[in-house]
């Protein structure tokens, strides 16, 4: 039980009651309630290479640097002060030669707007592709589940993928902030009907908010600290399911209880310790204004967001972009402010091969706290 209620740090255990109020002033007012899903949004078109790249070069637009360089490979290079290490030669040249095809550029806020947009609508319409590694982490809607328990983590739900049973999400949290311990996450599971032997298939969305994969990648990760092996998500929504042709409910099925025996794996954590070694990448998963509002000294911008498209996470060649500023060879800790927006950014650094641990900002902050360091927490540098 220990170990697993570290895995997210102090932010786990219980705190004195001035602490416990000025964590909940922090958390309604930085997150607006965050267990209710922020990934939902969907693609906001944000761009992170080019948002760091406006941040770290004040000249950015005005001249020409390191030309034959991609704008990815610039801001590896010139701000980041990183190797080139996973970049092709070709990619300088091939966006090189897509900018000299292109029409000249009208750089009005207007015309970046319609830009980005236009991409967004583009990517939209595309088929998203899965390589054969990503099975291993997604179900695809057209895959028969088998023996394969289906977990619905949606709350208010009233739709549901016929034979699946349910436990909301929010059910794993103490007040929407805090995770339970490793004995209360083990009953719930078991009392769910599931053991950590049985294949599960885990979807649903925050519902409340419209939808977004964040709470089933909260819960995926959850299960794989507790050991769970033939754990994935189903890469689609309910209503992706029905349009398959596949049969939807309206009420869950309720299974004989179980013993959930954890074999608790602290791999996918991290701690206060480990964020102030400044032995990792650490990557804010929060929005943007979040971000700018206060930060952990060091972190990059990464929007939950920018991982999603179409209550989906993005087609791993496009995650390849969303995390060009990043280094593969480098441990990665990502955060927002309970950490549940953070899984979904999680789980896609996991797919795409990134060492990638999970973290809440609630705990750094408490930590900051009793430490004395509060003036560090609305630090951006």
């Amino acid at each position: 039980m220990t170990t697993f209620r570290s895995c997210l740090g102090s932010c786990l255990v219980g705190v004195g009651i001035m602490a416990l109020l000025a964590l909940l002033m922090l958390v309604n007012a930085a997150s607006a309630g965050e267990a209710y899903c922020d990934a939902c949004k969907g693609d906001s078109g944000w761009s992170g290479a080019a948002k760091l790249d406006e941040i770290g070069n004040p000249n950015a637009g005005k001249t020409e640097v390191m030309p034959g360089l991609s704008t990815a490979q610039k801001n590896r290079v010139g701000i980041w002060k990183q190797p080139l290490a996973g970049f092709s030669n070709a990619d300088g040249a091939k966006e090189s030669n897509e900018t000299q095809e292109a029409t000249p550029v009208n750089n009005t806020a207007e015309s970046v707007a319609k830009k980005t947009e236009t991409r967004k609508v583009a990517e939209e319409n595309m088929p998203i592709v899965r390589s054969a590694k990503a099975l291993n982490m997604f179900a695809p809607i057209n895959e028969s589940t088998g023996s394969a328990i289906l977990l619905d983590i949606s709350e208010e739900a009233t739709e549901h993928i016929a034979g699946s049973v349910a436990i909301p999400y929010t059910n794993f949290l103490i007040n929407g902030t805090y995770l339970r311990s490793e004995e209360e996450l083990t009953k719930l599971l078991g009392d769910g009907g599931i053991s950590r032997e049985d294949p599960v298939i885990i979807y649903g969305e925050c519902m409340p908010c419209g939808g977004g994969p964040s709470p089933a990648t909260f819960v995926y990760w959850i299960m794989r600290s507790l050991g769970q092996e033939n754990v994935r998500v189903l890469d689609g929504t309910v209503k992706d399911w029905a349009a398959a042709g596949k049969p939807t409910v309206a009420e869950t099925t309720i299974l004989p209880a179980k013993v959930y025996t954890p074999k608790v794996n602290p791999d996918f954590s991290a701690d206060y310790s480990l964020v102030k070694s400044g032995t990792v990448q650490i990557v804010d998963a929060r929005s943007i204004e979040d971000f700018g509002a206060g930060s952990i000294p060091g972190a990059i911008p990464i929007p939950n967001e920018n991982v999603v498209i179409n209550s989906r996470i993005r087609d791993e060649t496009k995650l390849d972009r969303v995390f060009a500023i990043l280094d593969k060879n480098q441990p990665v800790v990502v955060y927002t402010n309970t950490g549940v927006k953070a899984s979904v950014v999680w789980f896609a650094l996991t797919l795409q091969g990134y060492d990638a641990k999970l973290y809440s900002y609630v705990n750094y902050w408490e930590n900051q706290m009793a430490s004395g360091k509060t003036d560090a927490i609305n630090s951006t540098a």
